[in-house]
């Protein structure tokens, strides 16, 4: 069957009513393959194969791939289709500037927020949870548990407009880039380390603190990025 006949056959096998919900739910499956290290930078995301196991038709994977590119992730090549983002040491840097500017605000005000409701609560939850992985080193679940740490201080931090923002620029594809450029074990590690001290500050209700503890985070990751791909220290 050709694929302009399985664009076809597609089309009548999912009603116009439901072909955004299919496109949305197809995007977020591919986003989080990117996130939980499924799909690495680089690699070529195969039409025929997650056509067949996500049971959709072409046109919903060519929308969900339009999504995926608008929000950075993958681009999109001629003759090659859909391609996981792999960052430039340029790009690295200008995203790490922006996300010092974003987070480093959000962990500022989560220190003066941090005795309103169940705040204290809830970030000590996270950061318990995250704790576990120094004794188990599982990638996929420590990506997931890592963007829950740097969810909740957004969300404490009172402003909503900073998650969509933070969201942006923290992208899934840096975790997997990182994670190709140095060992599990050294990502996890240091990660859960420099969270314990982000906590810290944000428990001590001390937003010069935190935001220190969240630059150095960052910029940690940045540095040995770069020097693993041959670039200067961005900071």
């Amino acid at each position: 069957m050709s694929s302009t006949e399985l664009d076809a056959q597609g089309a009548t096998e999912e009603p116009t009513a439901r072909s955004g919900e299919t496109v949305e739910r197809v995007a977020d499956e591919l986003k989080a393959g990117i996130l939980e290290g499924r799909y690495a930078p680089g690699q070529r995301l195969i039409s025929r194969d997650i056509v067949e196991v996500l049971g959709v038709s072409r046109s919903s994977l060519r929308e969900a791939f339009r999504r995926l590119e608008a929000d950075g992730l993958v681009h999109l090549i001629p003759n090659r289709g859909a391609v996981v983002r792999r960052l430039s040491p340029d790009e690295i840097r200008h995203i790490y500037q922006i996300r010092e500017a974003l987070e480093g605000y959000a962990a500022q005000y989560a220190a003066q927020r941090i005795n309103e409701g169940d705040n204290r609560r809830r970030l000590t939850a996270v950061v318990e949870r995250g704790r576990k992985h120094r004794e188990q080193l599982n990638f996929q679940q420590f990506a997931i548990d890592n963007r829950d740490f740097h969810r909740e201080i957004v969300r404490i931090s009172g402003n909503p407009l900073l998650a969509e923002l933070i969201e942006k620029y923290h992208q899934p594809v840096f975790i997997s880039q990182l994670r190709q450029l140095i060992s599990v074990e050294d990502v996890i590690l240091l990660a859960v380390d420099e969270h314990d001290l982000i906590a810290k500050a944000i428990l001590a209700g001390d937003p010069s603190a935190a935001y220190e503890a969240m630059k150095k985070h960052l910029w940690r990751s940045a540095d040995q990025m770069l020097a693993r791909l041959g670039g200067t220290a961005a900071h």
